[in-house]
Parts: structure tokens; sequence; C-alpha cells
């Protein structure tokens, strides 16, 4: 059982004991519930005028005092009497009041820590649904309300969802989302962007379902919104089972819990977004690292030729690619490709093209046909818009014939006696037409002869002026590489920084393939 010195420290009370008893003339002593003198044991004496002090319902103690010293006439006694009365009841109403306060400002501070405890939990990496549980919870215990409700926004912003509840029938976290062209309360809430007071949801018009406030008992609430940097997310809903005032400090508490719950909402699905691209990139890098291996590590070693490449992807994962074939009776495959597109959509289909390259030409002789079964592989496996270009040739390293077929793509440079002119052959696209036919070409390579094949990642890199390398540019730059004697290597390595001081620091945006044949 509660007693007064659990509210007001013994100092307080003997203060007031003190003064009440200079304004009546005489004794007026505090006492316990039972009667007995808080302060001064000495005091036990029967004192027939008492006033006990209430505080919701429960008697706390006691102020009393005796009767008044009578004076010659009875009258006297008769004025005196109902004013001590008078002032016992007064002195026991400022102790009520003494301890009101006290009650408030404890409720206050249990407010507050749990205010802090909350805020606390909205940092680091909690579960979404953990963060909403929390607060409808905490709110609803700390504001003494008999519900708590927490709608949010569905990533179109237009329908409001049940997503957290506290002693709200448990079928309401069941119900269909709501329209919020439709619910007049909660677009007052999230424009005003301030706490808002409904005196009485059964009542009051703007409540969407007042028949279901009515069934389970909910009267007034207090609404506050969830936004975050002004992105509006949600509303926060508290109730109560009877006419209730909010007062200033309830309605600055929920606002501060709605600003902190909007907050770590945001930061929870910022969370989960970069948590989500983490682990696509770490994927990407291990696709990129698989796709990587695909490409030759190491040229071909062929009596009188010295063959190098190189191969720098534009993103984790690229659509261009290069292989060499090794083939019966002294022939190599030279293969350079690119695929439309950028990324895993381009990166599956270089996969998948090199994989049918691989197969088709392992056994099929003509290589017309073997780009005729890439071809329709590749129609047959893909969607409309898929499609790749291709320069496929095949070198003999005794005879020194390069027999080659395009499909669509930029023609390999010969550079011979300072001249150049393009390996051309008539071909199209591989994904575009099933009936696509390859016609197959030749060149007798000689000593001295540079075969340069490359993708678009080289002639269309630009500079900040939008001025493209262009083929001419490669021209000169092989020219100047083939007349200082330069190793395949070399060509390539020239070749490349040649664009790159072109282009300057102007970022690029495609993948670059090279590969450069010298005849010895």
């Amino acid at each position: 059982m509660a007693v007064l010195t659990d509210y007001l420290p013994e100092q307080t009370l003997r203060n007031v004991q003190d003064a009440f008893s200079a304004v009546a003339g005489q004794a007026v002593v505090i006492c316990a519930p039972d009667g007995k003198p808080i302060l001064d044991a000495r005091l036990a004496v029967r004192y027939p005028i008492d006033i006990p002090i209430e505080l919701d319902g429960e008697t706390i103690g006691r102020v009393r005092t005796s009767k008044p010293v009578q004076g010659s006439h009875m009258g006297q006694a008769m004025v005196l009497q109902p004013f001590h009365g008078k002032l016992l009841k007064l002195m026991a109403n400022v102790l009520i009041e003494f301890c009101r306060g006290t009650m408030n400002r404890r409720r206050r501070i249990r407010q507050l820590s749990a205010l802090h405890r909350m805020m606390a939990t909205f940092n680091g990496p909690h579960e979404l649904q953990d963060i909403l549980d929390s607060v409808t919870q905490t709110v609803g215990r700390t504001m003494k309300s008999k519900a708590c409700a927490i709608r949010l926004l569905d990533p179109n912003g237009k329908e409001l969802i049940v997503r957290a509840v506290h002693s709200r029938a448990p079928q309401y976290l069941d119900k269909s989302s709501i329209k919020l062209s439709e619910s007049l309360l909660d677009q007052e809430i999230l424009s005003s962007e301030q706490p808002l007071y409904v005196k009485d949801m059964r009542t009051d018009p703007r409540v969407l379902d007042r028949a279901a406030a009515k069934h389970e008992g909910l009267v007034s609430a207090l609404c506050a919104p969830l936004i975050y940097k002004k992105k509006r997310l949600g509303v926060l809903r508290v109730y109560s089972g009877e006419p209730r005032t909010f007062d200033w400090f309830e309605r600055q508490m929920l606002q501060t819990i709605a600003g902190g719950a909007a907050a770590a909402i945001a930061g929870n699905r910022l969370y989960n977004e970069a948590s989500k691209s983490f682990k696509m990139k770490r994927q990407l890098a291990t696709a990129g690292i698989v796709q990587r291996r695909m490409v030759p590590q190491h040229s071909p070693n062929l009596a009188g030729f010295d063959i190098s490449s190189i191969y720098v992807p534009h993103q984790e994962l690229a659509g261009d690619f290069f292989d060499f074939i090794a083939l019966p009776e002294d022939n190599t495959g030279i293969v350079i490709c690119d695929v439309v597109g950028k990324g895993v959509r381009a990166s599956l289909l270089m996969a998948s093209i090199r994989a049918s390259l691989r197969a088709h030409a392992s056994h099929v002789y003509e290589m017309s046909e073997v780009l005729g079964c890439v071809n329709n592989d590749l129609c047959a496996g893909t969607v409309s818009g898929d499609f790749a270009t291709m320069f496929y040739g095949v070198l003999n390293s005794k005879s020194k014939r390069l027999t080659y077929c395009c499909a669509g793509h930029l023609p390999p440079i010969l550079l011979r006696g300072g001249k150049a002119r393009d390996l051309k052959a008539r071909g199209g696209l591989l994904g575009l037409m099933s009936d696509m036919n390859y016609p197959v070409d030749f060149v007798d390579l000689k000593s001295g002869d540079i075969v340069f094949a490359y993708t678009d990642g080289l002639t269309e890199a630009t500079n900040f002026k939008d001025e493209m390398y262009g083929r001419a540019r490669v021209v000169e730059a092989l020219k100047f590489a083939a007349s200082q004697g330069y190793s395949a290597d070399s060509i390539i390595r020239y070749c490349v920084w040649d664009m790159r001081r072109f282009a300057g620091l102007k970022h690029r945006l495609d993948d670059l393939t090279l590969i450069a044949i010298k005849v010895l």
C-alpha cells in the first residue's frame, strides 16, 4: 500500500506541516493511513479533526488537528471549528497535488527512459518487423493506451497496409489495405506532418471504419505521421478505451517516436537494399571471374607467328570475348566476338555463343556452316533483340593461309608494306535470322604482315569533345608500331595507350578486346 513518503521527502512534509500549523495557531499533524504521525511520534495523541489524503481512490495519509481552544464565548468556537476543517482539507489537497506532481514526473521519466531504450534499438541492422513490433508495444505500454497500430504505405504510396499492432484484435492484421485517397484522416495526418488528435473514433467523419472502432471499444486517438526526409512512410496510431485528452508532452513524445521509427524504417530498407546489392556484386564478381577464365590466358605458340591479345571488360561481366581453338592439321581457330548489350544478359549470351562455337567447330569442317549452326542455336534459344557480331578465322601455321568469315563484325585490319586494308567478308549478324549466309574468304600471309582484330570498344572510344577514336587512328597507331618493329604484345599495348591518350580521362563505356597476329 502506498503512503505519503513514497511520493514526498520528509523535509517537504515537515515544511508543509509547520506552515499549516502556523496558520491554524496550533499543531497540525501529517499522519500515515493508520493515523500515526509520520514526522514526530510525540504528537501521537487523539485528534478529533481528521481529513484523509486520497490519491486515485487510495488513502495514502491523513492530516489531523485537535479542536480549537475555545474563548469566553461559545460563538468563537462555532466560528473556528469550520475554519480548521476547511484548513485541513486545503492542506490535504495541497499534499495530493504534490503527490500528483511526483507521479507525473516519475511517469515522464519512465516514458523518457522507454523512449531512450526504443531509440537505442533503432540503431543497427534489425529486422523491420522487429522494429515495428517494438514501437507499437513500447508506445502502448508507456502511454497506457488501449491499443496501438502502424500502417505503412505500399511502394507506390497509394495504399496503407497494417504491419504491426498492440492489443488490437488479431484479425486487424488480416485486414486488407486501405486506399490513401479514401481515408480523409490519414490524408490529413500525412499532409500536416504533425500529430493529429481524434476525440471520438466512433463518430468522427474522418474515420473510415467507425463501426470497427465502436466494436473494439476504441474512443480517442492520437495519430502521428511516419515521415523521413520528406518521404511519407506511414502512420502511427495510439488509441484509448475512454475519452482522453493527450497532453503536450504525450504529443511531443509520440512525434519523437514517430520520427525515430521513420528513420529506422528508412534505414532498415536502405540496409536491406545495400545488403542485397552487396550480395549481387559479390555474385557478379564471382561470375566475372568465371567468365574471364573462359578467355584464353595465353596466346597459341605457332611457329612463324607472334600472337597476342588483350581483354578489358567495362563491367564485372562483359559481352566481348575472344578465343583460340586448336583444330586438326596445323589449324588454329581465331575468334573475336561482340555481344549486344552489357552486364548479366550479355555475359550469358557470350557464354552460350562460345559453347556453341566450340561444339560445332570441333566436328564441322566448313567455316560458313560453323557460323550457320551458331546462328541457328542463337535464334532458337533467345528472344528478338539478342544478337552478336563475330569474326571467325582459321590460321594454318604451315601454309600461312588465314581463311575467314565475318558475321557483321568490324573487319580486321591487314597491314602489309605500310599499307592497310580490311579483311572484309559479307555475313549477317548472329541471332538476327535463322537463314543467314556467311561467305568465306582467305588471305595468304607474308613475313612482316600484321593482322589486327578488335571490337568497337576501341574505335568508338570518345574524348571530351565527343570525338570518336575511329578506324583511321587505329591504322595510324598500327603503322607507327610496325615502323618501330614492335612485337605483337607491344603493338596491342601501343594501340591501347594511343586510344587512352586520345580519350584522356573520359570514362570508357564499352568492353575492349584486341588480337594482334604478326607474321615473322
